[in-house]
């Protein structure tokens, strides 16, 4: 069985970035799944095109995954730009209809870390009369109204809401990484047997021995991914400075490694306010990660204030940090906490530097015995619970029952 993925955002293992797909991909093709990934050429943290000049598209295996980049227009940090490049992406996801460097579709799963992407993906699927399957990875638009304080009537939230709206009514299976999400699927026209919980996992095949954390001052607390408005880390930033102002910059160390349209602004804060406790690192490909999250003696996992994480949450870094054998501390506000559910770490409310802060020290006081104890409940519970070999089947399972009904 042949299947076309569409992730604008799919990354490769040589590349800094979410590789849920290259996993996916790999793992399928155990079940009799060959399964090209469709992505946009434009790597969005990087902010550099992975065509040459002249080429509009190119077919090409990875990793033993094949890879159909798709040329998007370019953009910096001005989010009219990237939503110009969301829309290019969408816009011209449908010429692959005519295709013939890659296998024929079966199935066509659309994912959605933009609805516009996920519903070019519908309309493909249907100009090519195969079946459609979505997977739901934030609930949008609800997303930008909650954590962004877009209004509800803002013409494209409007425009968002009906794109969620068909994009359920239309898929034959519907693949979500959050598990309190189906009340609201459901309710927007999703059909709830068709409802398959996926959440983010880690593949063991890549995950190294677990080490020992440094033990050296100054304690070191990290956060590795992405820089943008629903990570929250102006919280980390300001718990820094508190963090300075208590123990001295001597005692603590937070790193921020990754990219995105907030670090620039993070990074003026922190000069202006001479908080020297945090430093800003370059984003690492998905090869390295571990190796670099066991430089830490604990792990940052922070998102905004906002109603939209009672559905759950499921972010990549989160069973990363869990695989690395690394106590995470998380901020953030949801009823369904794997790493609080496991005992690798604790949680403090979002948005709350204060208790940011006061976590970190309680961190550091347990001890180094306990912490390596959190660090290891949370890698058992990815590798028995969050295991991208087991998730690869239930998605097989969905696919196969999509394709032949």
């Amino acid at each position: 069985m042949n299947c076309w993925w569409v992730n604008h955002y799919a990354c490769s293992l040589d590349e800094p970035g979410g590789t849920r797909h290259h996993t996916l991909a790999r793992l399928l093709g155990d079940h009799g799944i060959d399964v090209t990934l469709l992505a946009s050429s434009f790597h969005y943290s990087l902010l550099k095109d992975r065509l040459d000049p002249g080429e509009d598209w190119r077919v090409e295996m990875r990793d033993g995954v094949r890879y159909a980049w798709l040329r998007t227009r370019a953009y910096a940090e001005n989010p009219i730009a990237k939503l110009r490049n969301m829309r290019s992406f969408a816009a011209r996801l449908p010429g692959f209809a005519s295709m013939d460097k890659i296998p024929s579709p079966d199935v066509i799963v659309g994912s959605s870390p933009h609805l516009y992407a996920a519903d070019a993906a519908r309309r493909l699927a249907a100009g090519m009369q195969v079946p459609f399957c979505c997977e739901i990875r934030d609930i949008w638009p609800e997303s930008i109204v909650d954590v962004a304080g877009v209004s509800r009537w803002n013409p494209a939230v409007l425009h968002m809401g009906i794109l969620e709206r068909r994009i359920y009514r239309a898929a034959s299976c519907i693949f979500t990484l959050l598990p309190g999400s189906e009340q609201h699927i459901v309710a927007k026209g999703g059909l709830r047997d068709a409802i398959t919980w996926i959440p983010n996992g880690i593949d063991p095949q890549h995950v190294p021995a677990p080490h020992p954390p440094p033990g050296e001052a100054p304690f070191t607390a990290m956060y590795a991914g992405a820089h943008g408005l629903a990570n929250g880390l102006e919280c980390v930033v300001e718990a820094g400075r508190i963090l300075q102002d208590d123990t001295g910059a001597d005692a603590f160390r937070i790193r921020l490694v990754g990219d995105g349209p907030l670090k620039v602004s993070l990074q003026n804060h922190a000069r202006m306010k001479a908080i020297e406790v945090v430093e800003f690192d370059d984003p690492v490909p998905k090869k390295d990660i571990y190796a670099t999250l066991q430089e830490a003696d604990a792990c940052l996992l922070p998102l905004k204030p906002g109603r939209v994480f009672r559905y759950g949450i499921s972010p990549n870094k989160m069973f990363d940090y869990m695989a690395a054998g690394r106590p995470v501390i998380t901020a953030v506000d949801t009823p369904v906490n794997p790493v609080v559910d496991s005992g690798a770490g604790v949680s403090v409310a979002a948005g709350d530097p204060q208790a940011l802060a006061a976590a970190l020290i309680d961190m550091k006081a347990l001890g180094r015995e306990e912490r390596v104890a959190m660090g290891e409940r949370g890698r058992a519970a990815v590798l028995n619970q969050f295991n991208m070999g087991v998730l690869a089947e239930r998605v097989a399972e969905a696919l196969h029952g999509a394709a032949a009904g």
